[in-house]
């Protein structure tokens, strides 16, 4: 038989211990309860979850885990309490029981062991995750009230930025002046008001021998990110940044800047390390220097936004029209070999051609059927399950108000998830009739090339932009250094048709 455990910190530990303690104590007792169970230590495949989030898709260890229950790869899953495997949404906390239901693999807690299979471990499962999701929400507004409270007092509760220290104020988390970064600040304000580019501050900065706290070297974005944050002219700036959290659509952590007017800003009760006027002249410089694609506003280059670094990912930018032939190049100093901007925007072209082509081959002995009415069903059972899970968002909240009693909400919960697994059967059977009319796609792209191609001489340089963004995701671009100019690839993402 085949085990495996798996560990979590939660908000219910202390917080004075580590992630490493708590892991650790959690380690040595179900390691006790499985020896008490005649199961040897040796056997057990070990997941422990060292930097965990509240979403499923932000816990990797979770779904290496949840991959291997699917399969039926084991007999049971030691953790310190069902609470551990998740309790954040109700769509995710179903996925996980779902996947321990259908695989009949066990539970094993220090005080119960849960066998999904089984209705009344089932109900109890189900009724816990319900209360441990309410207990959540109440963690998470009076953690909310208190940062706000503190921020509005002027403390700094985020990580502390280049030039500063953490400490406490009274009560409050706030910051010290770094002595040893310190001058760095005052440089790089110093030097840009002078009027000194960011490029030229991030090469002065290196010569100095100061290194920033998350890169190996300053560059360019480092500065202006510095140049930005009110947090050196003594202020506390709230909702700068919105984070946008993994999920399954998009596994990585994502940050967009705010404008200005969206953010709270406070007087800190930290030391400034550059005045208010000196960071609002700064402002005022980086707004003036922003320098339009051309003189009338509009794109110049037809390839903006669309071409990225394959090294660090950064957009690529065209540069060095008033040197001669304008080049590709990426912002980060020495990240990737540039090329000439001609030689890229005809390879694009040449590349869109021959996938053009390559679907015609494709679909030269298919008839495509008409697909609208599929994904119009598609779209149409996609609805009805979200109401389905309003609906059972509600009778959770009538349960918790007491308007439902246990009973009355298990049959609603029940009628529920009956009309849940019929909408997602017939999902099922409608994208397999989609995948069958793929064919279609695969015509309506070949038609969209057609048109780019046909257009694409004959529009202005934003024309052209538009064009190729109605049908391109993005390019990625490669190059090694040294190599011939036309030694580059470019891989395209097209968009869904």
């Amino acid at each position: 038989m085949a085990y495996a455990m798996y560990l979590r910190k939660s908000r219910a530990d202390s917080p004075h211990e580590t992630t490493a303690e708590v892991l650790a104590k959690h380690r040595k007792m179900l390691f006790e309860l499985a020896e008490r169970m005649g199961i040897s230590a040796g056997g057990i495949d070990m997941y422990e979850e060292v930097v965990s989030g509240e979403s499923l898709y932000a816990r990797p260890e979770m779904l290496k885990l949840l991959e291997q229950v699917e399969s039926g790869a084991y007999d049971g899953v030691f953790c310190a309490d069902i609470d551990r495997l998740g309790r954040g949404a109700m769509s995710e906390q179903g996925i996980i029981l779902e996947a321990f239901r259908l695989s009949e693999t066990l539970i094993i807690c220090p005080g119960k062991t849960y066998d999904l299979t089984d209705d009344l471990d089932e109900e109890q499962t189900e009724m816990k995750s319900f209360f441990a999701r309410m207990e959540l929400r109440m963690i998470r507004k009076r953690m909310r009230r208190g940062l706000m409270q503190t921020v509005e007092a002027g403390g700094y509760v985020a990580n502390a930025p280049y030039g500063y220290r953490k400490c406490t104020v009274g009560k409050l988390p706030s910051l010290e002046i770094d002595e040893e970064q310190a001058p760095y600040i005052r440089h790089i304000y110093s030097r840009y008001l002078e009027g000194v580019g960011a490029h030229t501050i991030a090469d002065e900065l290196n010569a100095m021998g100061s290194v920033p706290n998350r890169n190996a070297k300053w560059c360019r974005s480092t500065v202006r990110q510095i140049l930005r944050n009110p947090t050196y002219a003594g202020k506390v700036a709230w909702n700068r940044v919105k984070h946008i959290k993994p999920n399954k659509a998009n596994p990585k952590h994502h940050v967009i800047y705010q404008p200005p007017a969206d953010w709270l800003m406070v007087d800190g009760l930290h030391p400034a390390i550059i005045s208010w006027e000196d960071w609002q002249r700064a402002q005022e410089i980086r707004q003036g220097r922003y320098i339009p694609s051309n003189n009338h506003g509009q794109v110049a280059n037809p390839l903006s936004g669309l071409v990225v670094c394959g090294n660090c990912g950064y957009n690529m930018v065209r540069m060095g029209q008033n040197k001669g032939d304008p080049r590709l190049l990426c912002n980060t100093k020495g990240c990737i070999a540039s090329a000439r901007f001609d030689y890229v925007e005809g390879r694009l072209l040449a590349n869109l051609e021959e996938i053009r082509d390559n679907l015609r081959i494709e679909i030269q002995q298919a008839t495509p059927p008409d697909t609208s009415g599929i994904e119009m069903a598609l779209r149409g059972i996609e609805g009805q399950l979200k109401k389905n899970e309003q609906k059972k968002a509600m009778l959770c909240d009538l349960l918790e108000d007491g308007t439902y009693s246990r009973e009355i909400f298990r049959e609603r919960m029940d009628k529920a998830e009956a009309e849940r697994n019929d909408l997602l059967e017939r999902r099922e059977q409608i994208k397999l009739e989609l995948n069958a009319a793929r064919v279609h796609n695969k015509e309506q792209t070949v038609t969209a090339i057609d048109n780019v191609l046909d257009l694409y001489p004959t529009l202005s340089p934003e024309g052209k932009n538009q064009l190729l963004k109605a049908i391109i995701r993005r390019v990625v671009y490669h190059k090694e250094k040294k190599t011939p100019p036309m030694a580059f690839s470019l891989d395209i993402e097209l968009q869904p048709l």
